[in-house]
């Protein structure tokens, strides 16, 4: 995932915690990623359309998760844009600068490229591969936040991966939690103060680069295929879940601002957003529906 962890739990609590999660947090960074060869991914991608596979129980639940997400967004989001990022030039791991053009073009198929037959099996239905990107480390820490809080923590503790976090407390704690700037990460523009919850940044500066004459990022829009045309350079969404939220910051950058608040309205009516565009300060919106 090539991201720093930091773990948060009371003094005293029991450590074989930190073996079990180094093991988890190594498998998922390995069997995971589109840059690994022969991992569980690499055979999942490389199934010939009406293959069937059948799965590690947590990669088949990230991904039918995932899938979800791309159905609840009508495609906006999607796990399944491996081609269209490498066709982008985003075909090695961060950190780089440039990419050379590509020599294919991949059209878009839509459908869903799998189809989930039960009992961790998956069967090929169409020629898209996948990329879990952000949603694979958001995914993950949740996962470890939720053993750590029912086995070792229950009174508090958070899980940050790279600014992705998850934390609880039993109320008696309380975090507080910095927004980094965009362009100078050492810089807070704002602060969350949060007691149980999770927290998923995204920004297009960091995972940019030059192909040919045209700058290009990672979030694409799942519908097209395109590199995401918006003046977002920053979004920071507060919610529940790790997953909403990592799939909420993503939307910031591929709807506009009633989309944005339409979509948050019907799926996190507890939540907060807070947006950096361009040559502007940020600004927080927040989604709360009270029932009188």
């Amino acid at each position: 995932m090539n991201t720093d962890f930091y773990i948060a739990v009371p003094k005293g609590s029991h450590t074989t915690w930190k073996d079990k999660a180094e093991k988890w947090l190594q498998y998922v960074a390995k069997e995971w990623s589109r840059f690994q060869i022969n991992n569980e991914l690499s055979q999942l991608n490389d199934l010939k359309i009406g293959e069937t596979l059948r799965l590690n129980a947590s990669l088949y639940d990230c991904l039918l998760r995932a899938n979800d997400y791309h159905l609840r967004t009508n495609g906006v989001f999607s796990p399944y844009l491996k081609l269209q990022l490498e066709q982008h030039g985003y075909n090695q791991s961060f950190p780089f600068k440039m990419a050379k053009n590509s020599d294919f073009q991949v059209n878009l198929i839509s459908g869903k490229p799998l189809q989930f037959l039960g009992n961790q099996q998956v069967m090929k239905v169409a020629h898209q591969e996948i990329d879990l990107g952000g949603f694979a480390k958001g995914y993950s820490i949740e996962r470890l936040a939720d053993w750590l809080e029912e086995e070792i923590a229950p009174d508090y503790g958070l899980v940050d991966g790279g600014g992705d976090m998850k934390m609880w407390s039993n109320s008696e704690k309380n975090w507080t939690i910095g927004v980094a700037d965009a362009r100078e990460v050492e810089r807070e523009i704002s602060t969350i103060k949060i007691k149980t919850g999770a927290v998923a940044t995204s920004n297009r500066i960091y995972r940019s680069w030059q192909q040919g004459t045209t700058m290009k990022h990672h979030l694409l829009n799942g519908c097209t295929g395109s590199v995401a045309n918006t003046d977002v350079i920053q979004a920071t969404v507060v919610t529940s879940s790790l997953c909403d939220a990592e799939v909420g910051a993503k939307l910031c950058f591929l709807l506009d601002e009633v989309e944005q608040q339409r979509w948050f309205l019907e799926n996190h009516q507890r939540s907060a957003r807070f947006i950096v565009k361009e040559g502007e300060e940020g600004f927080w919106t927040v989604t709360e529906v009270r029932k009188c």
